[in-house]
């Protein structure tokens, strides 16, 4: 049997406000705690697991406590919770100074706030080899439960740092000067563009579109063109899929 005091602490790590004071979060199912197991740069101080479980073989791990399923499921912030639970500390690259780097190609998110939406861009990011990711300060928790589950792993993957975007943009202009591109309404055609394989590429909350504050920032616009007709086209993209569709394009131009 495990303590409600543990209960009590695992369970308030599904609020950010508990994930910033204490500096650990939950990480729940038996595929993304292979990945996480199998992934460098992260500390499992726990894991608590129904007898039935298999842990990978070949991993040291660090001590299982076994569980009930009510206890998992106290532990949980799953509807149906999955063999597994982990308790991680989160990594000191979160809250490392936001410096631009010299190359390779970055998403910088904006305004971010569907947990799903964040979790599957970290998943695309790490499907087309980007070098990281940039979030706003009011972007989502990249550690919510729902984002890690949506990035099915790649959480551990991809770097994410969290920033004042305009800040990072400054910084840049002053230094690296990787061209900036990002989607718009009024930019020129995504497969018709001039892009870069080293870049920022911003990505904003779909019913906001662009921040003002990060536009004058801007090499280029880009724009993923409808191909619908008449007035029966679809409003707008999702931020996920439209992310998909523009890493995919830059992959193409990748080495």
């Amino acid at each position: 049997m495990i303590s409600k005091s543990v209960i009590k602490h695992v369970r308030a790590l599904h609020l950010k406000k508990f994930r910033e004071e204490t500096g650990f979060f939950v990480v729940e199912g038996p595929k993304i705690i292979f990945e996480l197991l199998r992934s460098k740069g992260w500390r499992v101080t726990n894991i608590y697991a129904l007898p039935s479980w298999l842990p990978p073989a070949g991993i040291a791990l660090p001590e299982i406590t076994f569980v009930s399923e009510k206890e998992l499921d106290q532990l949980s912030a799953l509807k149906h919770p999955n063999k597994v639970l982990a308790v991680v500390e989160i990594p000191d690259i979160i809250q490392r100074k936001c410096d631009p780097p010299n190359s390779g190609l970055f998403l910088l998110l904006d305004h971010i706030q569907d947990p799903g939406n964040l979790g599957t861009i970290i998943r695309i990011a790490d499907w087309f080899g980007l070098a990281g990711i940039f979030c706003s300060n009011d972007t989502v928790d990249c550690f919510n439960s729902k984002v890690v589950q949506a990035s099915m792993g790649s959480i551990f993957r991809v770097p994410v740092v969290y920033c004042s975007l305009s800040d990072l943009l400054i910084k840049n202009a002053e230094g690296p000067k990787l061209p900036v591109f990002g989607t718009q309404l009024d930019g020129q055609s995504i497969y018709k563009a001039d892009i870069h394989t080293d870049a920022f590429i911003i990505m904003s909350n779909e019913g906001r579109g662009l921040n003002p504050v990060l536009k004058p920032f801007v090499n280029k616009g880009l724009l993923i063109p409808s191909k619908s007709n008449g007035n029966d086209s679809a409003e707008s993209l999702n931020v996920a899929v439209a992310t998909g569709i523009v890493c995919a394009e830059f992959a193409r131009k990748m080495p």
